[in-house]
């Protein structure tokens, strides 16, 4: 990038040169005016970041713009007009998004990688007796589209249709296919009615694909959407998911191949090229930046601004901004994580397909490495062409030259799809009434072999008539030939609980997935088990199962009245003492403290209820130091109602350093600055990188992306926001 810019030459109109522009903007005071990209540029890092974290300052709307007609009005009622979650701004953008969030964490998307790293072998397969080739064509354009595809749940042969379609939101920007802007326009709008098509499938039919785990997220209550907000949200992911993965590859790979020593310590083992990709998306990302709307006065970075100007936040700047990276104009592989790039944006707009991202590059560096022998640039690196300055940055082509090998056969790698366990087939062997609001359902398994083996604690999900999924705490005995659960009916609840008492009889034909288990039973010397209502039915089968490693446990069970207690007759009957009645109707309050005060040191709590009851003994624990002793089973999660932030420490199990989080710092910063680099984009609790598993503790969970099990079973904590709640995290880091 050390092309000298012409005199008198208009800021950013050299695409060779916009590094060196961005490094003037840097230099100049205020916000100057960009002709190129309509709005006023914001180049420095800070003030980047604060723009970033107050989106009702600073409007996404001007991301995406109006459909100009004639495409406006015939686009109407079939193109969402905003399709993409990008150009939303709140509450609809984290409504939609929390359909989504879940789905891209990086630990959920690696069930995709052999599916990933077949596709791109079966590409290089094409060229690779050649010798050479433009990778842009060839590679890095088609395979994130077939991914991208893929994941999203459309037929990948017809991704190439698929990207031309696309291609009408690029406008003169898509120089990869032909076609006016009409045909273009007719294109997209039968891509549009394809995915309709696929949604009215997957309604039905559930696969391992987004589509079908948004209809999961539906159905479950987690969001409610429209389908036309629905299907607009597909489109434009798989837009920014394939576009900006090819840019990705075909820059990262010039700037790798433009040193050979470079390269060759990038593709050392898949821990250099995570760590080489970082700064790849630092140095030179896909995105140059992105528009803001300033809805209200307001003064950044000391610049004031008035309400309707539109602000270019350049991302690309902020990423090699000198007050924040040292030497940030050079490639450094080993640089520290400690301060965040900006390749993926930051907070709620951070971008949602980054750990997708970082997947698919990481195994086509790969794949290129395996396969390509002597891979090097095909032109000298000033050769090399730009597309023009805009919100994105790629290259025309990449001609790459290696070694020409044969193509040998290759024994197939079958993608394993591993998303929830697969739907089991059940039968209701019988039905009988507990108490006036209780019903036990007992289910048999038609092929026993296809049911896991459980341990008390564990649930399953219940796939009820109208194919929604309701979770119910196993409550009969490991190892037996059925299953069985218990049912409270709550006419105030999601309805699942009343179509089991209403419709489901013995006979009926449901489905079942699991058993799954957040709940387990740890070894102790003693066990209390604390049961609120139904909040009994996990318990039942830690109660036989400390019975029969001979743990010494009481039973205290709580609720309204005797008459309303699941169970109660047959405990009291078989255990006698060991279990304590407690009907407040009679005896009024329990006192959750004076349990605490008679627990031996050895001991552990068991609990399960309503919220009420876990709240109140996990606030008796705390006051008297022993929440380390409770473990709790909650059906919903504990209402985001934050304690004011304290210090805490948290300790990195694999160095056994220990660190200080103080009041106002997050996890994530204490650790990265004694060098723990860890990975994050939005900084918000929306993207999933940042997370790391919990070995010791009680994360308090802050984040947007867990799903309700996952918050339960505190087995991992989004470092960028979550704290803790008690005095200490050990993390597996």
């Amino acid at each position: 990038m050390s092309s000298q810019q012409p005199q008198g030459a208009c800021p950013f109109s050299d695409p060779r040169h916009l590094f060196q522009d961005l490094a003037a903007t840097r230099a100049t005071d205020g916000f100057p005016y960009s002709q190129v990209f309509d709005s006023r540029v914001v180049s420095r890092y800070d003030d980047i970041t604060v723009a970033l974290h107050d989106p009702d300052t600073f409007s996404s709307t001007a991301t995406v713009p109006e459909m100009p007609p004639p495409f406006r009005e015939q686009f109407a009622g079939r193109v969402p007009s905003r399709g993409t979650l990008i150009g939303l701004d709140n509450p609809d953008h984290d409504r939609l998004r929390a359909a989504v969030n879940t789905f891209f964490m990086p630990r959920r998307l690696a069930r995709y990688e052999p599916w990933i790293r077949e596709q791109a072998h079966r590409l290089v397969d094409g060229f690779v007796e050649q010798g050479n080739t433009d990778l842009k064509l060839s590679f890095a354009r088609p395979l994130p589209l077939r991914v991208i595809a893929h994941v999203v749940g459309l037929d990948v042969e017809r991704a190439d249709w698929i990207g031309a379609a696309l291609g009408f939101f690029l406008g003169p920007g898509d120089i990869y296919h032909s076609g006016t802007p009409e045909e273009k326009a007719q294109l997209l709008l039968d891509l549009h009615d394809y995915v309709l098509e696929v949604m009215a499938e997957r309604k039905h039919d559930r696969r391992d694909d987004l589509i079908s785990h948004v209809w999961d997220m539906r159905d479950a209550g987690t969001v409610e959407m429209s389908d036309f907000e629905m299907l607009s949200l597909f489109p434009g992911l798989m837009l920014a998911g394939h576009d900006t993965s090819s840019n990705l590859i075909c820059t990262g790979l010039s700037h790798l191949l433009a040193d050979p020593a470079r390269y060759a310590a990038a593709q050392q083992d898949d821990t250099s090229r995570a760590a080489a990709l970082e700064e790849l998306f630092r140095y030179e990302s896909a995105i140059t930046g992105m528009k803001r709307l300033v809805t209200r006065d307001t003064t950044l970075g000391g610049v004031p601004l008035k309400a309707g100007e539109q602000v270019f936040l350049a991302y690309a700047s902020g990423s090699r901004d000198t007050s924040r990276f040292s030497h940030p104009d050079e490639l450094d592989l080993d640089r520290s994580w400690a301060v965040p790039h900006l390749g993926f944006g930051q907070g709620v707009h951070a971008c949602i397909g980054a750990p997708l991202a970082r997947l698919l590059l990481r195994v086509e560096l790969d794949v290129l490495h395996e396969r390509l022998p002597d891979l090097r640039l095909a032109v000298p690196y000033e050769a090399l062409e730009y597309t023009m300055v805009s919100e994105a940055r790629g290259m025309v082509a990449l001609p790459l030259a290696w070694t020409p090998v044969p193509v040998t056969e290759r024994t197939a790698v079958r993608a394993v799809e591993v998303a929830a366990a697969e739907a089991v087939p059940v039968t209701v062997a019988a039905r009988r009434a507990l108490t006036t609001d209780v019903v036990e359902l007992t289910l048999t398994v038609d092929q026993p072999e296809r049911l896991p083996t459980w341990e008390p604690g564990a649930h399953i999900d219940l796939e009820l008539p109208d194919g929604a999924l309701r979770q119910y705490s196993l409550c009969g005995r490991p190892g037996a030939a059925e299953l069985r659960i218990a049912v409270l009916r709550e006419e105030t609840g999601r309805g699942g609980s009343v179509t089991v008492h209403d419709q489901v009889q013995a006979g009926d034909r449901l489905r079942i997935r699991g058993p799954r288990n957040h709940f387990r039973l740890r070894p102790a010397d003693s066990l209390v088990f604390v049961a609120g209502g139904i909040g009994i039915t996990p318990l039942l089968a830690m109660i036989e199962e400390a019975e029969r490693r001979g743990t010494d446990w009481r039973l205290v069970y709580l609720g309204r009245s005797r008459e309303r207690m699941a169970y109660v007759d047959d405990l009291v009957t078989r255990h006698g003492s060991r279990v304590e009645t407690w009907p407040s109707q009679e005896l009024g309050r329990f006192d959750l403290a004076g349990l605490w005060a008679e627990l031996p040191d050895g001991a552990y709590v068991y609990a399960c209820g309503p919220e009420e009851l876990l709240s109140g003994l996990e606030d008796a624990a705390r006051r008297v130091g022993r929440e380390s002793q409770l473990v709790v089973e909650r059906f919903a999660a504990r209402p985001a109602t934050y304690e004011p932030n304290r210090p805490f420490e948290v300790v990195l199990a694999r160095s056994g350093t220990v660190v200080t989080v103080a009041e106002d710092d997050t996890m994530l910063d204490a650790v990265n600055r004694v060098g723990a680099n860890v990975l994050s984009t939005c900084r918000e609790g929306t993207c999933g990188t940042c997370e790391v598993h919990v070995l010791d503790g009680i994360p308090e969970h802050r984040d947007s992306v867990l799903g309700l099990e996952e918050r339960l079973a505190n087995q991992t904590v989004m470092t960028c926001v979550s704290r803790c709640r008690g005095r200490r995290l050990v993390l597996d880091i």
